[in-house]
This record gives C-alpha cells, sequence and structure tokens, in this order.
C-alpha cells in the first residue's frame, strides 16, 4: 500500500460513506455488484498500471482516502475477472460515481465530480465510436456495403457531436483535465488546415500528419505521463506514419517524435524510455542503439544501468559474436569455464531462484535437455543469486544438470557484466566454434535453434 492511502474494509450492513474530510475522497458504488471482491486502484502510466491501494468489498461499494490530493491523470478501478472502470484525478478532493457491472462498458456516472463528468461523457462518445467501428469491420468483411454506408454516417454524427460538446464544455471549463485528454486524442484536421492554410505545401494527409501529428497535445503539462495520451500517440505515429519501415525511417520517426516533447522534461524522458522499450521489443537492435547513444547518458565510472546493458547486449551479443567468457563455480566449488565446453551445442541461460519466470520455463528446459539425451548438447545455467543456500535450493528444486554455477555476485558480479544482464531469465544458445548462434526467447524458438546446430 503505498505513502498516506488508507486500506478500508467495507462489511454488508455499512449504512453511510465517510463524509468527505480534509484530503482527499475517492468513493463509489457497482450496482449489480456479483460476489465479494477486492477492489484496486490503479495509476495509468501509458500502457502500463501500478497499484495505488486495494480494499475488499462485500456490497459493491468501495472507498479510498489519502492526506493529499493523488497526482493528477487516468486511473483506474479494476475489481473481479475483468471488470476496469477508468476515472480521472485532477485536483478535485471528493469524487463519487456509480457503474453497473451488468452493463458492458459499466455505464459509469459521475455523483460528485466535474472532470469525470466530462470524462465519462467523452468515454461514452468514445465506447459507441469503437462499437460502430467494429461493426463497420464486420459488414466490410461481409461486402454489406449498404450498411457500412450507415454506419460511417452514424460514425460522423458521433464525432461531431464530441467536436461540439468539447467546444461547449471548453466555455465553461476551459482549463479541464478530462477535455485536455479527450482533445489530445484527436489528431489535427487536414482539410480544417488546408482552408485556413492554402499555400501549405503538403501533397497529403499524411504528409500533414507527419509534422502536425502531435499539434493538440499539451506539451508542457507533465501530467499527461500519467495517461495513455502519448502511449497512444507515439504508437500510431511509429505504426502508421513512418515513412519508410527501416531502420533509417524509425530513426528519423523517433527523432520527429522525441524532438516534439523536448521541451517538457517528463514527457520527454517518457517518449525515450517507451521508443527504447518498443524497439528492444521488436528486437531491432540499430535503433535501440542509436536512440540510447544519442538520447541517454551513459556511466562510465560506475556500473552500468539497464539501459546501457541492453544497448551493449544488442552491439556485443549479436549472432556470429564470439561469446564472452563465463567462468564460476559449483555447489561443490569446482571451476568451469563456457570455453571448457567448445565443440559442444551449449545451452545457457541466466537465471535466479527468486524469478517467477525462471521457475516456470526452467522445468520445460531441463525437460527438453533430458528428451534430447545428446552428449553434444550441454545445458550450463548460471544463477545471479546472491545468497548460497538460496541458489541452491533453487537447483535442487529444478533438478538442474551440472554444469550448474554462480558467482554469487548478482548483476553487479564481472560475469554478469560482461554478459550484459539486466533481467532473467535470459538464454542464449552457443555453437561448437564458441560463437553467438541465438538468443531466444521462447521454448520453441530455443529449440529450432538447437535443431539447427545438431
Amino acid at each position: 500500500m503505498r505513502t498516506g492511502l488508507c486500506f478500508i474494509i467495507l462489511l454488508i450492513g455499512l449504512g453511510t460513506f465517510a463524509q468527505p474530510g480534509p484530503g482527499f475522497t475517492l468513493k463509489g458504488e457497482i450496482d449489480n455488484f456479483q460476489r465479494p471482491e477486492t477492489f484496486y486502484l490503479l495509476t495509468v502510466r501509458g500502457s502500463g498500471m501500478e497499484v495505488v491501494d486495494s480494499m475488499h468489498s462485500e456490497n459493491g461499494r468501495f472507498l479510498f482516502i489519502s492526506d493529499t490530493i493523488l497526482p493528477t491523470g487516468e486511473y483506474v478501478i479494476f475489481w473481479g475477472d475483468d471488470n476496469l472502470l477508468p476515472t480521472i484525478i485532477a485536483g478535485e478532493k471528493y469524487i463519487e460515481i456509480h457503474a453497473d457491472e451488468l452493463e458492458p462498458s459499466l455505464t459509469p456516472v459521475s455523483v460528485a465530480s466535474v472532470e469525470n463528468e466530462i470524462y465519462f461523457l467523452f468515454k461514452s462518445i468514445e465506447y459507441k465510436i469503437d462499437s460502430l467501428i467494429y461493426l463497420g469491420d464486420y459488414y466490410y468483411s461481409k461486402s454489406m456495403f449498404d450498411e457500412l454506408i450507415v454506419i460511417q454516417e452514424e460514425l460522423s454524427m458521433l464525432e461531431e457531436k464530441a467536436l461540439q460538446s468539447a467546444d461547449s464544455i471548453s466555455k465553461i471549463h476551459p482549463e479541464s483535465f478530462a477535455l485536455k485528454i479527450f482533445r489530445a486524442s484527436i489528431p489535427p484536421d487536414f482539410y480544417v488546415y488546408q482552408k485556413e492554410n492554402p499555400d501549405h505545401g503538403y501533397e497529403t494527409e499524411s504528409d500533414f500528419l507527419r509534422r502536425h501529428y502531435f499539434d493538440n497535445i499539451d506539451k508542457n503539462d507533465s501530467n499527461l505521463v500519467r495517461t495513455k495520451v502519448l502511449y497512444d500517440a507515439c504508437s500510431f505515429y511509429i505504426r502508421n506514419l513512418t515513412e519508410e519501415k527501416s531502420t533509417e525511417g524509425y530513426i528519423k520517426s523517433s527523432n520527429f517524435i522525441i524532438s516534439s516533447f523536448a521541451a517538457n522534461d517528463a514527457q520527454f524522458n517518457y517518449v525515450v524510455e517507451l521508443l527504447l522499450n518498443t524497439f528492444e521489443a521488436a528486437d531491432m537492435g540499430d535503433v535501440y542503439i542509436y536512440l540510447f547513444d544519442t538520447y541517454m547518458e551513459t556511466c562510465h565510472d560506475g556500473i552500468p544501468g539497464e539501459e546501457e546493458r541492453k544497448a551493449l547486449a544488442f552491439k556485443n551479443l549479436k549472432k556470429g559474436n564470439p561469446a564472452p567468457e563465463l567462468i564460476a563455480a559449483d555447489r561443490d566449488g569446482k571451476m568451469h569455464s563456457l570455453s571448457d565446453y567448445k565443440d559442444k551445442v551449449v545451452i545457457l541461460v541466466f537465471w535466479a531462484s527468486t524469478c517467477p519466470h525462471c521457475e516456470e520455463i526452467l522445468p520445460y528446459v531441463v525437460a527438453y535437455v533430458g528428451e534430447l539425451n545428446n552428449p553434444d548438447v550441454i545445458l550450463m545455467s548460471f544463477s545471479i543469486d546472491t545468497d548460497e543456500d538460496q541458489w541452491i535450493n533453487g537447483i535442487l528444486r529444478n533438478e538442474m544438470p551440472e554444469p550448474a554455477i554462480s558467482d554469487l555476485k548478482g548483476f553487479d558480479g564481472e560475469n554478469a557484466l560482461n554478459w550484459h544482464l539486466w533481467a532473467t531469465p535470459t538464454f542464449f544458445v552457443i555453437d561448437r566454434d564458441g560463437l553467438i548462434y541465438s538468443k531466444p526467447m521462447t521454448l520453441s524458438q530455443l529449440e529450432k535453434a538447437v535443431g539447427e546446430l545438431l
């Protein structure tokens, strides 16, 4: 539970909610509540969410309080298997909302919060638009073009309603954060721009959007980092407005995105982190290295951080590069070196006894090597544990064969630094010449790489 937030259990028979106090109160009630559940209050940061507080409810009522108003941004109230109730906190001390668990969109209603009244209005329009788009895709797949025309007309009416609502709200609540989120979600209108700037010089709408896509986003508001706005906008730009799907094209798009948000440190740091994560996940090492070298500070005297290790791994641990040496002792104190296993195909796994994902996949890897029963295939495991007992217990628990080694120095030991480790489990397949053959991310990729070497 985070600082300042109180954990409150509401029981059946609790007749009234606490009255608003001097700090912050977020309360609500879910109609047609199915069964007792734990409610979680989550803060949004791009595509991710983090738990701020939680409470148990027997009757669908929830209450979160704090000594101070929580940071401005989008939040989500989550319960059950998949109930996600979006809300917004933006300077208001008291928020009360109701929703209905049996409704597909939960149909939230703001009882006491102007910001959420505005937010829910645009969310309801967004939900209707998404539903129509889904239906339109179905009509298109079935060549039902008359029905598709009707859908397009309804979409145009909804979009116009949203814009008219935004104009009306801006006259009464010009500083509304919910309104800011809505406006940021709408790209600039090329046709309006054409009328206002007849000599604009853009040949197509795509050309225009490549230069103006982020115009409606407030580049000075750090609070937008705690919404989906920047994530959605940057993701759309990379996917749809990158002119050439190549290393050079993605670098060009990334440079434009980063320069667009350079005026605000929080936004700048967020988009750099987002782009680094995007191209790491896509295994586009050249783009990642460029972004890191251009926009990140390196550690010259101390131990490199996670992003720097990722950049170094992309640079130095490519397929065909010599595998760095790895030297450590097994649980009996016998020293082993990776180079001892030249002329063998080595499955090298970096793991930790406290790593849940390691616990999930290691039994499959151990079983796979056992089924191969091939003396030319070696499973070499290196633990980044720092506690000897935990390491040995992990070896026994997962029935890991020798050589199972560790220097018990964690991520900051010489071996981990030589391999630029930042996470576990991490796998490599080393060929008979001691060269890196593959860095598999899944069991099927590992099996494929080993099979190609046998």
